[in-house]
């Protein structure tokens, strides 16, 4: 898993956090992967309208 801002591997993060495991990591980051995931959502949203 990759977050999405930097395309930084989440292991990689995890780590240089000092994190024991990434679900760590990935909890405290959960709301900025959701409002990317939402923003790239309506990324693809908008353009498969503009195709049309």
């Amino acid at each position: 898993m990759t977050l999405p801002m930097n395309d930084v591997d989440i292991k990689v993060v995890s780590s240089h956090l000092g994190h024991n495991d990434i679900q760590t990591t990935a909890n405290i980051y959960a709301d900025v992967l959701k409002s990317k995931e939402h923003q790239i959502a309506q990324l693809i949203e908008f353009n498969l309208e503009d195709d049309q």
